[in-house]
């Protein structure tokens, strides 16, 4: 099939995807898991019958229409400001591992250091300019402060734009008042925090997810909208179906969001998935996730919505052979659908079970690969070469003494961060690894804590010890 052809039998299948998600709204309709949501909806011309909500085709149209598409999400340093549109891509690092993969397969729980550290290396690593998030489920930490506890390590050992913590309507609270001290009082016209928003598959939304819907959208906050069902699980098991669904929670949630507060800013946070059905756990790394993905993405574009898709994904059970297929599979449909918000980049393993260090440094790598694939081939009238060409064919066809090369050396071929491009004796893995811990260990000695205000970081210190976070555990942040 050719190109042409190709493009115009994916938009074929896109509006196919939509007809049917509208059909799913207006027929079967969402569960809203919360009495007060379902007053919302009803105030706002929707029809509910007992937990569950119709749409129309104009309801779910309107509301996409209001949603801001579009927008600034705001870092401490400006320098990380990050455009959310349809054409630009950014990466975030890997998010919800309770556990970490030791370089030799070794699996133990996460703890804060844990999660310190990969906030260090994520504010050393110039590729990112988003932090925070669940970099890894800190198991030494008290569950119910958690989210408080991740975000404020993140706001006080970062200045790059926040991805939140979503754990329910009164951490949202929390959260919202520790950005108000860091952006100053009115933060509605003032997006700062990408914040996850998980729907339960098939078509439902609990009570604790409506009300961080609210929060975020009353205090002007971008909403990362992100089904995750599982083709043959919580979805059908064709992927067309399966995006369907996924996409029906997306238009859904966005019109509960938007009567909340119109022009809510959105991301399409398309994360629907696979099962193995040998076993029924999740499968985030086959062909069909990337698949789903790709088509996702281009939902997302006919929307006009920004887009999550992608990332560095894997499913295998160490930092092996699989693993780096399955995350450059994957990393690469990102590129080529022009995802914009690239989840889960670096470092998971054991399908998000767990984060890798090492891992996590060579997804890095493989991020800067893609871009520099993907990235313009300059074609000006230096780097077409002639007159390099005609000097070397003169001078008995050697270019490495050229004044050409000398000057572009460091601006045209790609260079590796950890991977290892000569000879090595012995078990070559263990030359990679010692390469990666050599990198690791130099963005951890660089990292320098960046300057928050004094009054910020008190005020923040105020909040933390008012929710019972230990002294000894504020001393590390």
């Amino acid at each position: 099939m050719k190109k042409e052809e190709m493009a115009a039998r994916d938009q074929e299948i896109v509006e196919k995807i939509h007809r049917t998600s509208l059909r799913i709204l207006e027929e079967i309709g969402m569960a809203f898991h919360s009495e007060r949501a379902l007053e919302q909806l009803r105030q706002g011309g929707i029809r509910v019958e007992g937990n569950r909500a119709y749409f129309t085709e104009k309801q779910v149209m309107d509301a996409m229409d209001a949603a801001v598409k579009d927008f600034t999400v705001y870092a401490r340093n400006p320098k990380y400001n990050v455009r959310m549109n349809t054409e630009d891509l950014y990466m975030t690092p890997g998010y919800g591992s309770p556990s970490v993969c030791e370089a030799d397969g070794t699996v133990r729980p996460a703890t804060f250091d844990d999660f310190l550290k990969l906030a260090e290396i994520v504010q050393q690593s110039e590729e990112f300019a988003i932090n925070g998030g669940i970099l890894a489920q800190p198991s030494d930490i008290d569950a119910e402060i958690s989210a408080e506890v991740m975000v404020y390590a993140t706001l006080c050992r970062s200045d790059k734009a926040l991805f939140s913590v979503c754990g329910g309507g009164v951490q949202a609270e929390n959260i919202m008042k520790m950005m108000r001290i860091v952006f100053g009082g009115d933060i509605t016209e003032i997006p700062c925090t990408f914040n996850l928003i998980s729907t339960l598959s098939p078509l439902g939304v609990t009570e604790n997810t409506l009300e961080t819907i609210e929060v975020c959208a009353r205090n002007g906050q971008p909403l990362v909208l992100a089904p995750g069902n599982m083709a043959g699980a919580t979805g059908p098991i064709s992927l067309a179906g399966n995006t369907a669904l996924a996409n029906a929670e997306i238009l859904g949630t966005n019109v509960y969001a938007q009567l909340i507060r119109p022009g809510t800013p959105i991301i399409y946070g398309f994360a629907s998935t696979v099962s193995d059905m040998k076993n029924m756990q999740v499968s985030n790394a086959s062909p069909g996730f990337v698949k789903e993905a790709k088509y996702g993405a281009l939902m997302a574009k006919r929307y006009g919505l920004a887009c999550r898709s992608g990332g560095g994904m894997s499913d295998a059970s160490g930092l092996t052979a699989q693993a780096g297929v399955e995350s450059a599979m994957s990393m690469f449909e990102s590129f080529s659908e022009k995802a914009n918000l690239m989840m889960h980049a670096t470092g998971s393993l054991h399908s998000f079970n767990t984060v890798s260090f090492e891992k996590f440094l060579l997804d890095i790598e493989t991020y800067t690969r893609m871009k520099y694939y993907f990235s313009d081939l300059p074609d000006d009238e230096d780097a077409l070469a002639f007159d390099a060409i005609q000097e070397a064919v003169e001078e008995g066809g050697v270019f490495i003494t050229l004044d050409h090369t000398y000057e572009r050396c460091r601006v045209d071929p790609w260079y590796s961060q950890v991977s290892i491009h000569t000879n090595t004796k012995g078990d070559p893995n263990a030359a990679l690894y010692a390469s990666i811990q050599k990198r690791l260990q130099a963005l951890l000695d660089g990292y320098t804590c960046p300057a928050l205000p004094a009054e910020q970081r008190q005020a923040l210190d105020e909040i933390m010890r008012g929710l019972g976070m230990k002294a000894a555990d504020m001393a590390k942040v």
